[in-house]
């Protein structure tokens, strides 16, 4: 057996998300082939529950949509910024609840962290672990540590019943690469299939070590060099081929894993790098994230039940949005979001079912209203598709308002199109309430 993790008996949870001493250390070189990011800077989101004078202002005004969104795709930012406090209010209960022992003797609470020197040491951030009874352990001979700040996560479709499966975790540290190899090896399938969310360095501190090869080069690395866990377990990686995909705007790197006894296991490496920390993409880069969730699918289609791994710094911000994010367009799809009851909210759902299965996932508000904002506009294409036949990949930008383009030029062209097109979403929307039915069938 390995060596047993200890249960925190008082912890005090941190108000702020805490810095490892790997972590602050200055990046005096640039950021290892990532592209720099310019952007505004962001607080840090943390457990502290936000003022009434922090609440967000209320909705910007728009142009009239007549689109029929189900209830939770209507809700204002006020609305969200409500159950987004109801959420942090849950977890901070949770975590309360996971920190209280009731019976020494007894089974852990669901909601135990993981504790001890070798998790401080390992741990990017000091305030991020996964739950003690939630976590991926190390193949390791018995008297070493298992531990790796990884959770699995687990989540099914509603009506296909489809079973997505994950790994989060945090961006490896220098001293322990060799752990996200080793996990790896033993915990996906191959192709393996890792989508990193975050640079190697921003705003001046390391997010994640560079633990892959990162050009051709340099093309190999070893796995394990000195035998950490003496049992023997080392291996090559090496870079067969890397490429730009600029519809996703990420570097996709094919990787081999190679054993001393020539086993081997193919490794997608698919690098984003348009998504600040704290923050939500902006622009086209909010497009090549849909397109980056449709490749790692797309690369993960050999071995479906494979679990995808991802990580950003932490591994619960960034991670926890774009897995909530591909859950939910696979919702959409499936049409399990053609009729949602007025009460229900998906997204505010499985937010909440991710963090039951590890802390902080889509950690700040921004992150959950990114989610409600992405899901509105691919809810609004598939509607229009299927009852205006409006295919949304050959719509254009006039004046302001989206239409469907054949080419026309002129404002007068567009605006006839833009109040043909709306007179049309109120023809359908009257005929469904004659029917008697809500939203799109």
């Amino acid at each position: 057996m390995s060596t047993p993790l200890t249960v925190p008996t008082s912890p005090t949870p941190s108000s702020k998300r805490s810095r490892s001493r790997d972590s602050t250390r200055s990046s005096a070189a640039a950021s290892v082939n990532t592209p720099s990011i310019s952007g505004p800077s962001a607080s840090v989101p943390s457990l502290i529950i936000p003022s009434a004078s922090q609440t967000p202002s209320s909705v910007e005004h728009s142009p009239p949509d007549s689109t029929p969104y189900p209830a939770f795709l209507r809700q204002s930012k006020s609305d969200v910024h409500t159950k987004f406090i109801d959420l942090e209010w849950e977890q901070r209960r949770r975590l309360l609840q996971g920190m209280q022992t009731t019976d020494p003797q007894g089974p852990p609470s669901q909601w135990t962290r993981v504790s001890g020197d070798v998790v401080m040491n390992r741990n990017r951030y000091a305030n991020v672990d996964p739950y003690l009874n939630n976590r991926i352990r190390l193949k390791v001979p018995e008297g070493h540590s298992d531990y790796i700040n990884a959770s699995p996560i687990v989540l099914r479709n509603t009506k296909s019943e489809t079973v997505t499966n994950f790994i989060a975790t945090q961006g490896p540290k220098a001293e322990i690469t060799s752990h996200i190899w080793r996990m790896l090896w033993h915990e996906t399938a191959s192709p393996s299939v890792i989508i990193m969310l975050t640079q190697t360095h921003e705003s001046g501190r390391e997010k994640c070590h560079p633990y892959f090869p990162l050009s051709p080069s340099n093309p190999t690395l070893t796995v394990n060099p000195h035998d950490e866990f003496a049992d023997g377990f080392t291996a090559t990686v090496t870079l067969l081929s890397m490429t730009e995909d600029p519809a996703a705007r990420c570097t996709v790197r094919e990787l081999e894993m190679r054993t001393p006894d020539d086993a081997t296991k193919v490794v997608w490496h698919l690098l984003f790098a348009g998504w600040p920390d704290f923050l939500v993409p902006e622009g086209a880069d909010r497009a090549a994230l849909l397109r980056l969730i449709a490749l790692s699918q797309a690369k993960n289609a050999a071995n479906p039940l494979s679990p995808r791994v991802v990580h950003c710094s932490a591994g619960v911000g960034r991670s926890g949005t774009f897995i909530a994010l591909d859950w939910l367009l696979r919702e959409l799809e499936e049409g399990s979001l053609d009729e949602v009851d007025p009460t229900a909210d998906p997204v505010a759902d499985v937010v909440d079912r991710l963090r039951c299965q590890r802390m902080m996932m889509v950690q700040g508000e921004q992150q959950f209203w990114f989610l409600y904002d992405v899901l509105r506009g691919k809810w609004r294409e598939r509607w229009r598709k299927l009852h205006l036949g409006i295919d949304p990949d050959a719509e254009v930008e006039v004046a302001g308002e989206v239409v469907n383009g054949e080419g026309e030029e002129g404002a007068g062209a567009g605006a006839v199109e833009v109040a043909d097109t709306e007179m049309e979403v109120d023809a359908v929307v009257e005929a469904q309430a004659d029917d008697g039915g809500e939203g799109a069938s």
